[in-house]
């Protein structure tokens, strides 16, 4: 019979961080994982649910900056046509694509 495992520890830091901490146990022999320093074990399900959480709150995170990244560089691109530059200079200029059907100042003009 094999009693070779792993034993992984999972803890919740008073900050709201995740820490784990794993060992190789092999045999009978039982090695105690230490507990950090202000932190709680809690469950394998509970990391689970943690990490999901941080991981939409990531995921929420860089979609805000990327809607940000993307005004910018439409507000880039309108002053750069409302300064006369082609059209073609301005969206390279300013790193806009418009989105499918996004009508531009350009557009609305007839230039």
């Amino acid at each position: 019979m094999n009693t070779d495992a792993m034993n992984t520890k999972w803890f919740l830091m008073a900050d709201g961080a995740l820490v784990s901490r794993s060992l190789h146990v092999e045999g009978a022999y039982r090695i105690k994982v230490t507990v950090p320093a202000g932190a709680v074990e809690i469950s394998a399900e509970e990391a689970a649910e943690i990490r999901s959480g941080h991981r939409e709150s990531v995921r929420a995170w860089v979609m805000e900056q990327n809607e940000a990244a993307a005004a910018i560089r439409r507000r880039d691109y309108d002053a750069l046509i409302g300064l006369g530059a082609p059209d073609a200079t301005a969206r390279r200029l300013s790193g806009y694509t418009s989105p499918a059907g996004d009508v531009t100042d350009r557009d609305v003009r007839g230039r």
